[in-house]
C-alpha cells in the first residue's frame, strides 16, 4: 500500500461523485471539520472514513479503495478471480454462541486479491496491544488453525472466545495442557482455557495502514 495513496483515491472518488466536503460529510455521517482535515489538509485518512465509504457507497470497489487495485467501482472490475479472498470490515465478536463467529456465514464487505496469497480472509485490527508488530488500522490475513498442537510462540493468532476476539502470540502452558497463554508486547500475559476458545486463526499476511 503506497503512502498517501488512500487519500488520493478518496479525493478522486468524491470528485467522481461530485461530492464536496459538505455533501460528503452529510452522506457519510462524519463531521465536516474532521473530513476536511483528512481529505484536504494534512490529516491521515481514518479507518472510520473508509468504513463509512464502503457502507454508504456500496458501488465502490473495496479492493480499489484499500489497495488501489482494479477500478473505482465494482462494475469496472472483471469477474472476481478465484484467488480473491473475503475482506470483513467489521467482524462480529462472539457473544455466547459458539457458532456465531464463522466468516462463511457473514457477508464480506468486499474481496482482496494479492499475489502469492495464502489467507482465507482479511480484517482490520484495532487496539495497540501488538505494536510494533501490528499497528491499529493494519489489515491482516488469516487462516484457520485446526489443532492446538500446531501453535507456535513465534506466530501471531486471532483467538475467538465466547466473550472476546483478540490478536496475540500464544503458547501452551508447560504444566497445564488445557491452558493457552496469550502474549502481547504492551500488556501482561494472561491464560485462556482451550475449552473457552470458539475458533483460532493464524496471521499469515499484514497490510500496513499508512
Amino acid at each position: 500500500m503506497k503512502k498517501g495513496g488512500i487519500k488520493a483515491r478518496v479525493t478522486a472518488l468524491f470528485k467522481s461523485k461530485s461530492l464536496n466536503v459538505n455533501k460528503a460529510s452529510k452522506l457519510l455521517g462524519i463531521p465536516q471539520r474532521t473530513l476536511n482535515r483528512q481529505v484536504n489538509e494534512d490529516g491521515n485518512v481514518s479507518m472510520e472514513l473508509l468504513y463509512a465509504i464502503l457502507d454508504k457507497m456500496p458501488d465502490v470497489s473495496p479492493e480499489w479503495l484499500i489497495m488501489g487495485n482494479g477500478g473505482m467501482y465494482r462494475n469496472d472490475e472483471p469477474m472476481l478471480c478465484i484467488e480473491a479472498v473475503p475482506f470483513y470490515k467489521d467482524l462480529p465478536v462472539s457473544a455466547g454462541l459458539r457458532d456465531c463467529y464463522d466468516p462463511t456465514l457473514e457477508k464480506p464487505s468486499g474481496y482482496i486479491s494479492l499475489p502469492s496469497q495464502d489467507a482465507s480472509f482479511y480484517f482490520p485490527v484495532s487496539g495497540t496491544s501488538m505494536e510494533p508488530e501490528i499497528f491499529s488500522g493494519d489489515i491482516v490475513g488469516v487462516v484457520r488453525v485446526d489443532s492446538f498442537e500446531k501453535i507456535s510462540p513465534e506466530a501471531i493468532y486471532m483467538i475467538v472466545t465466547n466473550d472476546n476476539r483478540m490478536v496475540k502470540h500464544c503458547y501452551v502452558d508447560d504444566n497445564n495442557p488445557d491452558l493457552l497463554w496469550c502474549v502481547s508486547p504492551n500488556y501482561p500475559s494472561f491464560p485462556v482455557y482451550k475449552s473457552e476458545i470458539c475458533a483460532m486463526f493464524r496471521v499469515v499476511s499484514r497490510i500496513q495502514y499508512l
